[in-house]
């Protein structure tokens, strides 16, 4: 029987980079929306203890958090492996600050404890998700929320419905390249959800992004000129959270056919 799961992305409606820590990583401070775009996967169960990857985007088979995901639910619950053939259809952009491997790390982690009936707790699930990256967490709440900590403190919020015009770079953005180069004056202040409301948030890696990748900035000034635009995650996403599809539709009109604009809409959770 083939098992199908959605694989949502989220964007980041602030990013604010509190503090580099110890170990290499950085506190944040964030609000995470889902959205309605998202991978689809696809698993099948083999007969046998082989694991087999494939995708409709052929570069990322190769060291794909999918098969992170498994070996650490494998080591985690000390199961044996079952065999499976996964399809991961690729519609989030690779490298676009929207979170689609980490989204796609947390679905299979759901997964793996259905197919194996090992009913691991929530909070066994989030030890494993931990382990993987910053943002796996979040995707396996899979709720809205309000996120601090390296990504793994989250908090659920409600968020109020929208629509976004998304802008995907044409560049593949690497994140650790992005922190490696942001340079934190002393400890930043804390943003509050005050902040948040009265629309006093940034993407504190924006400017890194910019300068790095002038067409990003180029979209981004073109999404400014119908309000305030923004840079998801680590770039290279930029967007425009508007009030209504019709909104979305008469920004999409104006703006140039070159950035290939989207609209996607929020998930309510």
């Amino acid at each position: 029987m083939m098992r199908n799961y959605k694989s949502p992305a989220k964007i980041n409606l602030f990013l604010k980079i509190v503090d580099k820590r110890s170990d290499g990583y950085h506190d944040i401070q964030s609000i995470f929306q889902l959205i309605d775009l998202h991978d689809e996967i696809s698993i099948n169960l083999r007969k046998d203890r082989q694991i087999n990857l494939n995708s409709n985007k052929k570069k990322i088979i190769k060291d794909n958090l999918i098969f992170t995901a498994i070996k650490k639910f494998l080591e985690y619950t000390k199961l044996k492996r079952i065999g499976m053939d996964i399809f991961l259809n690729k519609n989030i952009p690779i490298g676009s600050g929207l979170g689609g491997g980490s989204s796609n790390a947390a679905i299979i982690l759901l997964a793996m404890n259905k197919i194996y009936n090992s009913n691991l707790r929530a909070s066994q699930l989030k030890t494993i998700a931990n382990s993987i990256g910053s943002d796996v967490t979040f995707f396996l709440h899979g709720k809205n929320a309000w996120v601090e900590g390296t990504g793994n403190v989250i908090t659920p919020i409600y968020l109020k419905p929208a629509w976004f015009i998304l802008i995907h770079g044409k560049h593949k953005v690497s994140t650790s390249k992005i922190f490696s180069r942001y340079r934190i004056n002393g400890h930043s202040k804390n943003f509050s959800y005050d902040d948040y409301l009265n629309n006093n948030t940034r993407n504190d890696l924006e400017d890194v992004v910019f300068e790095l990748y002038p067409s990003i900035y180029q979209s981004y000034k073109n999404l400014s000129k119908y309000g305030k635009a923004r840079m998801s995650g680590s770039g290279g996403t930029v967007f425009l959270p508007l009030s209504s599809y019709n909104e979305a539709r008469k920004v999409i009109s104006r703006l140039p056919k070159t950035d290939n604009p989207l609209i996607v809409k929020s998930l309510i959770t």
